[in-house]
């Protein structure tokens, strides 16, 4: 057993534990329709009412100045080309052929999100790349959600990311429950935590608490 490369606290017979592997796999699978929101932050409105109150396509400008985050995902070096990255690299490593990028943004995007999750088993039991690719796309998914995602509530703290056992490095990050969430998230390795979880967690936070209060 050796530790998950990708939140580097849970124990995985190969690469990535079960949670971050389902994370991943949720994650890629987002990106499709993250884009397409992504793409109608940047679309301006394009009707326009008449004195009669009916709505005719006339040019219009954007209503809020175009956020420069979000063409640097859309556009070049942004999500699209970091798959199509990441499907290169898998290609090498697997030995497989694959072509060149081609056809529109789209099909393009579906093609690369296909390639990475047909191929989940084999990265998370034996790519040594496959924490990096973790990293990378829950990079991607945060940044875009957060141009996506409806504004409200923020979320709850409930503390820190505690040390998974007793001698191990805790990774400290900020423990968050959205509103209205049942899943609570390490808002630094993106470990998650379900309803089932929160009392055993509650207890680990505690006993942390109590350790570090008593040195």
């Amino acid at each position: 057993m050796a530790r998950c490369l990708a939140c580097t606290h849970h124990d995985t017979p190969g690469r990535l534990c079960d949670p971050c592997t389902a994370r991943l796999g949720e994650q890629l699978l987002d990106l499709p329709q993250l884009v397409a929101d992504l793409n109608g932050c940047l679309a301006p409105s394009t009707q326009t009412p008449d004195r009669l109150g009916t709505r005719h396509t006339a040019a219009a400008h954007p209503p809020l100045p175009v956020v420069e985050t979000v063409l640097d995902l859309l556009g070049p070096g942004g999500i699209i080309t970091t798959l199509e990255t990441w499907r290169r690299l898998l290609a090498t490593d697997t030995g497989e052929s694959t072509a060149d990028p081609w056809g529109d943004l789209p099909g393009r995007l579906r093609r690369a999100v296909t390639a990475l999750h047909r191929h989940l088993p084999f990265i998370r039991l034996d790519w040594a790349r496959a924490g990096d690719l973790a990293h990378d796309i829950a990079r991607l998914h945060r940044t875009a959600t957060h141009h996506t995602a409806p504004t409200g509530p923020p979320p709850t703290p409930l503390g820190h990311h505690p040390a998974a056992r007793a001698g191990d490095d805790p990774c400290g990050g900020r423990l968050e429950l959205p509103h209205a969430g049942k899943v609570v998230r390490c808002a630094r390795c993106g470990a998650a935590w379900g309803p089932l979880q929160w009392l055993p967690l509650r207890r680990t936070i505690e006993a942390a608490h109590a350790t570090n209060t008593a040195a």
